[in-house]
């Protein structure tokens, strides 16, 4: 056996090794950012499916508090 090559593939295997870490790790951060991008999107998605929308009924309904709804009012003032 001789020793030379051995530490020729020791010191080969330490380098890929060392390679395939600081690759792991670039991929490690990435795949964190991704999911922090992502927790920010679900929250803005949340955030815009809770807000009213424009002509969307908010608290106050003045139809309601006559007796009638949306339609109502609709029906009867254009049929």
């Amino acid at each position: 056996m001789n020793p030379n090559n051995n530490k020729h593939f020791n010191d080969e295997a330490l380098r890929i090794n060392r390679t395939l870490k600081k690759e792991n790790d670039a991929l490690k951060l990435e795949i964190k950012s991704l999911w922090s991008d992502l927790s920010e999107l679900e929250k803005l998605l949340a955030d815009y499916k809770s807000e009213p929308k424009v002509g969307q009924w908010q608290d106050y309904d003045e139809y309601a508090e006559k007796g009638m709804s949306r339609g109502d009012f609709i029906d009867k003032e254009y049929t």
